[in-house]
């Protein structure tokens, strides 16, 4: 006979699954891109109050990026778009959009493409300045995910976090050592980099869109969790994709580490141009 301590205890499992299962493939990720809004909206105050509006013709390859990001998750989720203006600073704010509409009406399927459509940015951001670095760099240039990535450590704690952070420093110390100085290339590739993690973070209604399709991704997974033996097939699947997600978090710690840099640099500018001024 089940008994209703059973039943709740299958629900419960079912629960911290889900949540162990969203920790894993979105917390860290999601973590470090608030950390770069707030380190990107730095950069970006300072430098605005000094130049105005050419900061953000400066930037403009990068909010281009950020619109692309959102073009190719409607193009991936199958939703029409209607317009796409990467770049055309107005006096709301406002430096590029995409306008689309979602599928179904808004519905629960509309709702995860919602989703798949405002994280673009992060996910191909994250890609562009990846395969940028590889273009530069060359393989040398990435960390080697075994060593800063070692078996059986648990997900979403100190350790792992850490982890991510010792592989971004080793891709910051290996472009240091691969890298030609000397080449017109590199400070292009710092300029587009610096463009791009200054672009890379979610704005308000990405944010909103964000969180409306989370929520029906909560759902699907906790309904996954529910059904027997599936639960423990997407865990083992999100164990093979683990050195993938991985890598993204550890780009994404770089390119942090790198816009920690740019605001170092631009702060002290402002600070000496404030001094003489």
């Amino acid at each position: 006979m089940i008994l209703l301590a059973d039943i709740f205890q299958y629900f419960t499992a079912a629960v911290a699954r889900t949540g162990a299962q969203l920790l894993v493939v979105f917390g860290v990720v999601f973590a470090l891109a608030v950390v770069l809004w707030f380190v990107s909206q730095g950069i970006r105050g300072m430098v605005s109050a000094r130049i105005g509006m050419v900061y953000y013709y400066l930037v403009a390859p990068g909010v281009a990026c950020h619109e692309t990001g959102h073009a190719l998750g409607c193009l991936l989720t199958g939703t029409r778009i209607a317009e796409f203006v990467p770049f055309r600073p107005s006096s709301d704010g406002t430096l590029g959009y995409v306008s689309h509409e979602l599928p179904d009406g808004g519905s629960f399927l509309g709702n995860v493409a919602q989703f798949v459509i405002s994280t673009g940015p992060v996910w191909f951001g994250s890609a562009v300045i990846l395969g940028l670095s590889y273009l530069v760099g060359g393989a040398g240039f990435l960390p080697d995910v075994r060593t800063c990535f070692p078996e059986g450590t648990p997900p979403a704690t100190y350790e792992y976090v850490s982890n991510v952070f010792l592989a971004a420093w080793q891709m910051l110390r290996n472009a240091v050592c691969v890298w030609n100085w000397r080449s017109p290339w590199i400070a292009l590739y710092l300029y587009a980099v610096f463009c791009i993690a200054s672009e890379i973070t979610l704005s308000g209604p990405d944010l909103k869109g964000m969180w409306k399709g989370c929520a029906a991704i909560v759902v699907v997974l906790f309904c996954v969790n529910l059904l027997p033996y599936v639960g423990d097939w997407l865990n083992a699947g999100i164990i093979w994709a683990k050195p993938y997600l991985f890598l993204v978090q550890t780009v994404l710690a770089f390119v942090l580490l790198l816009d920690g840099v740019f605001f170092a640099v631009v702060f002290g500018l402002s600070r000496l141009i404030g001094r003489r001024n």
